[in-house]
Protein backbone atom coordinates (compact mmCIF):
# COMPACT_ATOMS: atom_id res chain seq x y z
CA UNK A 1 0.00 0.00 0.00
CA UNK A 2 1.00 3.65 -0.68
CA UNK A 3 1.64 5.87 2.50
CA UNK A 4 2.94 9.25 3.10
CA UNK A 5 5.35 9.72 6.36
CA UNK A 6 6.44 13.31 7.58
CA UNK A 7 9.77 13.07 9.06
CA UNK A 8 12.67 15.26 10.29
CA UNK A 9 15.41 15.80 7.66
CA UNK A 10 17.77 14.40 9.96
CA UNK A 11 15.98 11.30 10.30
CA UNK A 12 15.80 10.79 6.58
CA UNK A 13 19.62 11.15 6.03
CA UNK A 14 20.32 8.71 8.71
CA UNK A 15 17.57 6.70 6.57
CA UNK A 16 19.90 7.05 3.45
CA UNK A 17 23.16 6.31 6.05
CA UNK A 18 21.49 3.13 7.05
CA UNK A 19 18.70 1.75 5.25
CA UNK A 20 16.06 1.95 7.80
CA UNK A 21 14.16 4.68 9.70
CA UNK A 22 13.04 3.52 13.30
CA UNK A 23 11.53 5.77 16.03
CA UNK A 24 13.58 7.08 18.33
CA UNK A 25 12.43 6.66 21.70
CA UNK A 26 13.54 9.67 23.44
CA UNK A 27 11.22 11.49 21.17
CA UNK A 28 8.11 9.69 22.26
CA UNK A 29 8.98 9.66 25.97
CA UNK A 30 10.06 13.18 25.98
CA UNK A 31 6.19 13.89 25.27
CA UNK A 32 4.85 11.63 27.94
CA UNK A 33 2.99 9.20 25.36
CA UNK A 34 5.36 6.30 26.63
CA UNK A 35 2.15 4.51 27.87
CA UNK A 36 0.47 4.94 25.19
CA UNK A 37 2.90 3.72 22.75
CA UNK A 38 3.69 0.58 24.54
CA UNK A 39 -0.21 0.04 24.17
CA UNK A 40 -0.15 0.64 20.30
CA UNK A 41 3.34 -1.72 20.24
CA UNK A 42 1.38 -4.64 22.10
CA UNK A 43 -1.41 -4.18 19.45
CA UNK A 44 1.29 -4.28 16.56
CA UNK A 45 3.03 -7.36 17.69
CA UNK A 46 -0.73 -9.32 18.45
CA UNK A 47 -1.59 -7.71 15.08
CA UNK A 48 1.18 -7.48 12.63
CA UNK A 49 4.33 -9.55 14.41
CA UNK A 50 7.07 -8.81 16.38
CA UNK A 51 9.51 -6.04 15.80
CA UNK A 52 12.82 -6.27 14.53
CA UNK A 53 15.71 -6.47 16.96
CA UNK A 54 16.35 -3.61 18.65
CA UNK A 55 12.73 -2.18 17.63
CA UNK A 56 10.49 -0.37 20.61
CA UNK A 57 8.21 1.95 19.28
CA UNK A 58 6.35 2.33 15.78
CA UNK A 59 6.68 4.58 12.86
CA UNK A 60 3.66 6.65 11.47
CA UNK A 61 2.17 7.24 8.35
CA UNK A 62 -0.74 8.73 7.02
CA UNK A 63 -3.43 6.00 4.78
CA UNK A 64 -5.82 8.84 4.31
CA UNK A 65 -6.44 12.25 5.97
CA UNK A 66 -10.27 13.40 5.88
CA UNK A 67 -12.05 11.10 3.97
CA UNK A 68 -9.37 11.20 1.12
CA UNK A 69 -6.86 8.26 -0.25
CA UNK A 70 -4.51 11.46 -1.21
CA UNK A 71 -0.98 12.56 -0.41
CA UNK A 72 -0.89 15.21 2.64
CA UNK A 73 -1.26 18.89 1.88
CA UNK A 74 1.99 20.17 3.47
CA UNK A 75 0.51 23.55 3.54
CA UNK A 76 -1.24 21.81 6.72
CA UNK A 77 0.78 19.18 7.70
CA UNK A 78 4.16 21.16 7.65
CA UNK A 79 2.52 23.78 10.63
CA UNK A 80 2.89 23.09 14.33
CA UNK A 81 4.73 19.51 13.44
CA UNK A 82 8.38 20.85 15.12
CA UNK A 83 9.76 24.08 15.72
CA UNK A 84 9.48 26.62 12.96
CA UNK A 85 11.80 26.47 9.55
CA UNK A 86 12.55 23.04 10.79
CA UNK A 87 13.49 20.90 7.76
CA UNK A 88 11.03 18.31 7.52
CA UNK A 89 10.36 15.66 4.18
CA UNK A 90 7.08 14.10 3.04
CA UNK A 91 8.18 10.24 1.96
CA UNK A 92 5.80 8.45 -0.32
CA UNK A 93 6.42 4.69 0.76
CA UNK A 94 5.04 1.52 -0.95
CA UNK A 95 4.84 -1.06 1.89
CA UNK A 96 3.33 -4.85 2.17
CA UNK A 97 -0.10 -4.37 3.38
CA UNK A 98 0.89 -7.30 6.13
CA UNK A 99 3.63 -5.17 7.63
CA UNK A 100 0.96 -2.42 8.51
CA UNK A 101 -1.62 -1.29 11.13
CA UNK A 102 -4.14 0.86 10.21
CA UNK A 103 -6.14 2.93 12.79
CA UNK A 104 -8.08 5.76 13.47
CA UNK A 105 -6.36 8.89 13.80
CA UNK A 106 -9.40 11.06 15.59
CA UNK A 107 -9.82 8.03 17.89
CA UNK A 108 -5.67 7.33 19.24
CA UNK A 109 -6.27 10.90 20.76
CA UNK A 110 -8.76 9.08 23.33
CA UNK A 111 -5.72 6.77 24.18
CA UNK A 112 -3.26 9.09 24.40
CA UNK A 113 -5.41 11.08 26.76
CA UNK A 114 -6.09 7.76 28.75
CA UNK A 115 -10.01 8.22 27.66
CA UNK A 116 -12.37 5.67 26.48
CA UNK A 117 -13.78 4.66 23.43
CA UNK A 118 -17.55 3.27 24.40
CA UNK A 119 -20.05 3.33 22.21
CA UNK A 120 -22.72 3.79 23.03
CA UNK A 121 -20.84 5.22 25.82
CA UNK A 122 -24.00 5.93 29.38
CA UNK A 123 -22.64 9.14 31.38
CA UNK A 124 -24.06 7.45 34.46
CA UNK A 125 -21.93 4.36 34.38
CA UNK A 126 -18.39 3.61 35.91
CA UNK A 127 -16.24 1.74 33.45
CA UNK A 128 -13.22 -0.23 34.86
CA UNK A 129 -9.75 0.39 33.73
CA UNK A 130 -10.15 -3.18 32.03
CA UNK A 131 -13.44 -1.87 29.76
CA UNK A 132 -11.35 1.24 29.27
CA UNK A 133 -8.29 -0.17 27.73
CA UNK A 134 -10.84 -2.76 26.01
CA UNK A 135 -12.83 0.14 24.33
CA UNK A 136 -8.86 1.60 22.94
CA UNK A 137 -9.46 -1.33 20.09
CA UNK A 138 -12.09 0.31 18.71
CA UNK A 139 -9.08 2.53 16.64
CA UNK A 140 -8.76 -0.67 14.61
CA UNK A 141 -12.04 -0.21 13.35
CA UNK A 142 -11.00 2.11 10.38
CA UNK A 143 -14.89 2.50 8.44
CA UNK A 144 -16.06 3.18 12.35
CA UNK A 145 -18.98 0.73 11.67
CA UNK A 146 -19.62 0.22 15.31
CA UNK A 147 -23.16 2.30 16.50
CA UNK A 148 -24.13 3.15 12.73
CA UNK A 149 -21.77 5.80 13.49
CA UNK A 150 -20.78 7.78 10.22
CA UNK A 151 -17.61 9.10 9.75
CA UNK A 152 -17.72 11.15 6.30
CA UNK A 153 -13.93 12.95 7.16
CA UNK A 154 -12.20 9.82 8.25
CA UNK A 155 -8.43 10.40 8.64
CA UNK A 156 -6.61 6.69 9.10
CA UNK A 157 -2.51 6.52 10.04
CA UNK A 158 -0.46 3.82 9.67
CA UNK A 159 1.64 2.56 11.90
CA UNK A 160 4.83 -0.10 11.19
CA UNK A 161 8.16 -1.18 12.86
CA UNK A 162 10.25 0.85 10.08
CA UNK A 163 10.24 1.97 6.83
CA UNK A 164 13.52 0.54 4.67
CA UNK A 165 14.50 3.14 2.01
CA UNK A 166 13.76 0.92 -0.57
CA UNK A 167 10.46 1.44 0.43
CA UNK A 168 10.46 5.05 -0.39
CA UNK A 169 9.02 5.94 -3.97
CA UNK A 170 9.44 9.98 -3.16
CA UNK A 171 10.99 12.64 -1.18
CA UNK A 172 9.63 15.93 -0.90
CA UNK A 173 11.44 18.95 1.05
CA UNK A 174 9.54 21.13 3.22
CA UNK A 175 10.19 23.73 5.91
CA UNK A 176 7.97 23.55 9.24
CA UNK A 177 6.02 26.45 9.29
Amino acid sequence: MILWSIQHELAYEKMRQTGVLRADRNFILEGGFGNSYQWMTEQMKKRIGEPPEGVLFPVWAWYQWDGKRKRPDMRVHGRGWCRTGTPIVLLTIEVADELVLLSDFDYWHCVLNDGEIILPYDDAAVYSEEEKRKSWENIFDISCSFDGEVHWSLSTQATMWEIKSGWVKKVEHFVSR
